[in-house]
């Protein structure tokens, strides 16, 4: 494990990341992941995400605030073009919706999908509803993987071969396309 700094940090770079609070731990449970959020780096100290309140911009100070584990991946082969339009997709996004029927409903590797399969709403009815209402207007709304992940195919350099509606943030450290920078909090 590298312990890094924010000067080790480039733009575009991926933070993965889990905290100690509840909706944490429901998100971990239900991704089988040690990581319940993702957030995108766009250097100068911010970082673009999707949070409860929507996508927001703000300090990586105040993103990493509540998290208890915060480790930094990168793409590997992202070219300066390719990582600018990474930041100016996300960028453009900053305002819009939190996705919360997109993470409810999506697949039952995200919380809401786990969720609605323990309380025995079939798989393919949850996946309906959550891909029924992201076809709608797919880019109305994001939870936190599904920005980043958008982000990426936007510039031409996907991550994972799964659709950005279906992710969790589990699935970044474990693509072939990501390469592990460093730990910038450790539990």
């Amino acid at each position: 494990m590298a312990k890094i700094t924010q000067a080790d940090m480039q733009p575009a770079d991926v933070i993965v990341s889990t905290g100690s609070g509840a909706v944490s731990a429901v998100i971990r449970t239900g991704s089988l992941s040690p990581y319940s959020h993702a957030a995108l780096y766009i250097g100068n100290g911010e970082v673009i995400e999707a949070i409860g309140e929507g996508v927001v911009r703000q300090s990586l100070e105040t993103a990493l605030s509540d998290d208890t584990l915060a480790v930094v991946y990168r793409r590997i082969g992202l070219s300066a073009a390719q990582a600018g339009l990474v930041i100016r997709y996300a960028a453009a996004q900053v305002g819009k919706k939190y996705d919360y029927a997109g993470v409810a409903g999506a697949s039952g590797h995200t919380t809401g999908g786990m969720i609605m399969r323990a309380i025995s709403i079939p798989l393919s009815v949850v996946q309906g509803i959550g891909e029924a209402l992201n076809t709608i207007s797919p880019e109305s709304s994001f939870f936190c993987s599904e920005l980043v992940l958008r982000a990426f195919e936007q510039a031409n350099a996907s991550i994972t071969f799964r659709p950005a509606t279906v992710s969790s943030p589990g699935d970044i450290p474990g693509s072939h396309q990501m390469q592990y920078v460093g730990h910038l909090k450790s539990a």
